[in-house]
């Protein structure tokens, strides 16, 4: 980067631009294009009275199925305050069929399809244990993930996404191969501690009810995070860099 071929540096954000200019090289932050395309909607209805938390399992299989069944176990059941609406983010895969045994497994049973809760989610399907609801969600994580409180993540890259967006993450690193103790504890590094690794399940649940009693410590992991990430609008900014540095205006 400090070669003088080099005739751009452009990182995510502040942080990171100010610690390469200490070493004399001359970066700037125009934005984090990873914190592009999120638009605010506001709370639907099935979610304002209750507690809405975000659970990223992962993509990669069987250890996104393997993970998520520790993360479901790491879950309390409440009977007290308001009840708890999990909204389990995913990509392609896992898909809802591969997703029920590992549900079925951990106490929940399916709501019907009919539900109109899931409509107002955009949910593909609902889940029960309780007074918890769980609602899975193919492609919706964008759509989802400002309306909750915290996140409860064995992923990469959304788990980024999520302290971006101010909303700090407990993580539960698993026996991999990928989402592992080593790289669990490089993530948190990474972004500040905005997400914080536990050991185990029981530890999980623990500092989950804390952090929910806590409105003050969630902020302060909340601005961790957007710092740690930089602002949205990168791509725009970068491509006008782009365009007047490298390609003269063009």
């Amino acid at each position: 980067m400090g070669a003088r071929r080099c005739r751009l540096v452009a990182v995510r954000d502040r942080l990171t631009a100010r610690g390469l200019r200490r070493h004399r090289v001359a970066a700037c932050a125009p934005g984090n294009p990873m914190m592009d395309g999120f638009a605010a909607e506001p709370l639907p209805a099935p979610l304002r009275e209750r507690t809405p938390l975000l659970l990223l399992a992962g993509s990669r299989l069987p250890e996104a199925l393997l993970n998520l069944g520790r993360l479901l176990a790491s879950l309390p059941d409440i009977t007290s305050g308001p009840p708890w609406s999990v909204l389990l983010a995913t990509g392609s895969r896992p898909d809802p069929s591969e997703l029920a045994p590992v549900l079925q497994a951990a106490g929940f049973q399916p709501l019907p399809a009919s539900d109109q809760r899931a409509l107002a989610l955009g949910a593909a399907a609902g889940w029960q244990r309780g007074s918890l609801e769980l609602w899975v969600g193919p492609g919706r994580f964008a759509r989802w993930a400002p309306w909750v409180q915290l996140g409860l993540a064995t992923a990469g890259t959304a788990t980024e996404q999520l302290v971006g967006l101010g909303i700090g993450a407990l993580s539960l690193p698993g026996p991999g191969p990928q989402f592992k103790r080593g790289f669990a504890r490089r993530q948190s590094r990474l972004l500040g501690g905005a997400v914080q690794a536990c050991h185990t399940p029981a530890e999980l649940r623990q500092r989950l009810l804390a952090l929910l009693a806590d409105p003050a410590q969630r902020r302060w992991l909340g601005r961790i995070g957007r710092r740690r990430m930089g602002p949205a609008g990168g791509s725009e900014r970068l491509a006008a860099l782009i365009g007047d540095q490298l390609l003269g205006g063009g």
